[in-house]
């Protein structure tokens, strides 16, 4: 939802991740796929908790050109009713929707980008592609 070419800061995070939102009836084809391309599916913390939108994070460690390890992360949501925007390029969640998520299966409560497009929906403003969101708090 940021602004176009923002910088990604790691704050408040143990680290960053993609998050991807599958309907039901594509799971079995989209877990088929993140194994084929050797991703693994980890365990976490949310994992025990009730949730409708059936959370499940897989990873994979790829090694690059300078010896150099970095982890891909995807947290895969399954959700049938989900109303989407366009945002720079890519389809996302609607802002008030994929924020509400953030209450109760993931840990980006403390992130100030999350807490600014809260805000900025609860003054009526949409977030989308808000300097806002990639501004540091001082």
């Amino acid at each position: 939802m940021s602004e176009k070419g923002h910088t990604e800061y790691k704050h408040a995070h143990d680290h960053k991740d993609i998050d991807v939102f599958v309907k039901k009836e594509n799971v079995a084809e989209v877990v088929i796929i993140l194994l084929q391309e050797g991703f693994q599916k980890v365990w976490t913390r949310y994992d025990h908790l009730p949730s409708e939108e059936n959370f499940r994070r897989y990873e994979k460690t790829v090694e690059l050109e300078n010896d150099k390890f970095h982890r891909i992360t995807i947290d895969f949501f399954e959700k049938d009713d989900l109303e989407t925007v366009e945002a720079n390029g890519f389809t996302v969640v609607k802002p008030d929707i994929l924020l509400s998520f953030y209450r109760n299966i993931h840990s980006s409560d403390k992130c100030w980008a999350v807490m600014a497009a809260k805000d900025l929906l609860q003054k009526g403003i949409n977030p989308v592609g808000s300097p806002l969101l990639s501004k540091m708090p001082t």
